[in-house]
């Protein structure tokens, strides 16, 4: 892990404390980029980085144009996910609930939704020839979520990453996760995500997503060799149920 990755999580620890400990409201505007970059002492991309994640953990919001927003100040449902949940539970449950959310994205997003995930596209390119990012992956389908206008589907997304990032097994599998084919992959099967949105097709929209999940669900078969005895793999079809022809 290089040096950048370590500060970007410890500045945006510290601005999530500076939040939870109730110095800023919620509605209220942070110091910008360049201020906050002058107060941790650090260059503009880790304050960006730090930005993202925090965004992603629906702590604060980043508006085009008009600054970065308080919209959360606690810790919420996310602090009781505390149960086990297998690597191929989490992915049947995230192919049923983001495929749906997708299908109702392509509904509900607005333009301000679509250049934001064009810009998470746009910076996934750099990561083409490396290792996947898995900040970019979380923040693309909290984006995604987000463009329900559903604040509860929203936060549901970010716990189900949540429960993803304390897996041990899924920890072991980022780590494993390193060859770049994998970013290029998930660059196109974002892309074509995008796309369906972008033409506010729920049905392709709903499609793409439950294939790019069905993929990683390959992906991780692959990994750990052997699927799981228990696990009942027909809600793994390669096409959702309901949609089929």
């Amino acid at each position: 892990m290089g040096s950048n990755d370590r500060l970007y999580k410890e500045v945006g620890a510290k601005i999530k404390k500076q939040l939870l400990s109730g110095i800023y409201k919620i509605g209220d505007k942070l110091p910008t980029e360049r201020e906050l970059t002058e107060t941790f002492g650090v260059g503009r991309t880790v304050i960006r980085e730090a930005l993202i994640l925090l965004e992603v953990e629906g702590f604060i919001e980043i508006r085009k144009s008009s600054g970065i927003y308080v919209i959360k100040n606690e810790i919420g449902m996310d602090s009781f996910l505390t149960g086990k949940v297998g690597p191929f539970e989490l992915l049947q449950a995230r192919q049923l609930i983001e495929s749906t959310i997708a299908a109702f994205a392509a509904t509900q997003i607005v333009k301000s939704d679509l250049e934001k995930l064009s810009d998470v596209l746009e910076q996934e390119k750099e990561y083409l020839d490396l290792p996947p990012n898995e900040e970019l992956d979380r923040y693309f389908h909290c984006l995604v979520a987000g463009a329900t206008q559903n604040a509860l589907l929203t936060d549901l997304v970010r716990y189900i990453w949540d429960v993803r990032k304390r897996d041990p097994i899924w920890q072991e599998l980022k780590q494993q996760d390193e060859q770049r084919e994998y970013s290029q992959r998930g660059y196109e099967e974002h892309k074509a995500i995008l796309q369906a949105l972008q033409r506010k097709d729920p049905m392709a929209a709903k499609l793409a997503m439950w294939q790019h999940l069905e993929n990683i669900n390959d992906r991780v078969t692959k990994q750990l060799e052997s699927k799981e005895p228990s696990f009942d793999r027909f809600l793994f079809e390669s096409v959702p149920l309901d949609i089929k022809a």
